[in-house]
């Protein structure tokens, strides 16, 4: 019906074949990697009843976006005691302009150690403590030239943001349930 949210993306890259790699350009990596061939994903919403059909928008969004929309889309209130990690990106594609947000990820596995941070147009990413990567994503979305020596000032300041947000992590309480 014309009140059905339908959501179609992906929770990563494309996977990593050999010779398969050509299937994510122009980005650089793949599932695994926080290059943006490892996190950039489509996403198409179809919901007649609440979002105009065509729309395009440049906002940066992530998968934890989806369960505030979905929330949304239920007529469920956002927790106020529990912020979400997310936003509902329903007024995003109604009308509202992009807003700038900053995104995190990590991933701490034997094989692969990868820490990241975006703001804006500019990525930095640590490779496994093996060097400092700073990408112009407007200018370079195949993360092809590596800018932090150009800027060592920028990458001073995410690598901070990214250890305070590190810190911030690893303080949560966690509780997982096994059944």
């Amino acid at each position: 019906t014309g009140n059905t949210l339908v959501i179609f993306t992906s929770d990563n890259g494309a996977p990593h074949y050999i010779g398969l790699d050509h299937l994510n350009a122009p980005y650089r990596g793949w599932k695994a990697t926080f290059f943006e061939g490892g996190i950039r994903v489509p996403c198409l919403m179809r919901w007649p009843a609440q979002l105009p059909a065509g729309k395009v928008t440049a906002q940066m969004g992530i998968t934890m976006d989806l369960h505030a929309t979905f929330l949304r889309a239920a007529g469920v209130s956002l927790p106020a005691t529990k912020p979400l990690d997310g936003i509902d990106l329903t007024p995003l594609l109604t009308g509202q302009p992009a807003r700038e947000r900053t995104f995190f990820w990590r991933i701490d596995r034997t094989n692969r150690k990868q820490h990241a941070i975006r703001q804006g147009k500019w990525k930095y990413l640590n490779d496994g403590n093996t060097m400092d990567l700073l990408f112009d994503l407007e200018a370079d979305i195949g993360e092809r030239t590596n800018l932090g020596y150009q800027h060592p000032e920028l990458v001073k300041q995410l690598k901070g943001k990214l250890a305070l947000w590190e810190q911030e992590m690893d303080a949560t309480e966690r509780e997982i349930l096994v059944r």
